[in-house]
């Protein structure tokens, strides 16, 4: 009987990770494609779930959405710095990590930003928000050291102040971007000149090779 009552415990919670799962997954897709405008019903029936079922599992829409948001903005950042990883001089290097976030990279980065601004008004979610930004300005720092410094190119604050700036500057990119669609008036070149204008980094440095 014990042994029975334990094997539906455990088909109880894989049942419960399964919709859970399902439910992010579902959200993921419809938020990077519309935004917060989705309804609770549309994810339900794309996951297969019951609207009780996200309250259940995480509060809230907007609390998977700011889930949702987080995750995908750090798959953004590690897909850009794997898109960069080949890169020979920091110019590239540059190009190649602004190009990734501004363009594949830019719906996550957009969710985010929406994120951001609506745990403004929803302060019990901003734990989730503050935690991503840390690991964002972590993984920036780890990039600024990779190339950077081995250049010799002395920085001009601490580099958490550095890469705080690089991603401000990113989102601010993004937002502009979002905002003005197709006429966004920036090229790659231009937006790459903006981020190191933002980190006040010299142009003598962009041909240094990345040893």
């Amino acid at each position: 009987m014990a042994s029975q009552t334990g094997r539906a415990a455990r088909a109880t919670r894989e049942s419960g990770r399964q919709t859970r799962d399902a439910l992010f997954t579902a959200a993921t897709e419809l938020f990077l494609e519309h935004g917060d405008g989705v309804a609770i019903t549309q994810i339900c029936a794309a996951a297969g779930a019951h609207p009780n079922q996200v309250t259940y599992y995480y509060g809230s829409k907007e609390r998977l959405f700011v889930e949702v948001a987080c995750a995908a903005v750090l798959r953004a950042g590690k897909r850009a710095e794997d898109d960069a990883a080949t890169a020979e001089t920091v110019g590239d290097y540059t190009e190649k990590l602004v190009g990734s976030l501004l363009g594949p990279g830019a719906p996550s980065v957009e969710l985010f930003v929406e994120a951001m601004l609506m745990t403004g008004r929803r302060g019990e979610l901003r734990d989730l928000i503050t935690d991503t930004l840390r690991t964002l300005h972590s993984s920036g720092e780890d990039a600024l050291i990779r190339t950077l410094m081995r250049t010799g190119w002395q920085l001009r604050a601490g580099i958490d102040v550095e890469a705080k700036a690089f991603w401000s500057a990113i989102f601010g990119l993004v937002i502009q971007k979002t905002a003005t669609g197709e006429s966004f008036g920036y090229s790659l070149e231009e937006a790459v000149a903006v981020i190191f204008a933002n980190l006040q980094i010299p142009e003598t440095v962009l041909n240094t090779s990345i040893d």
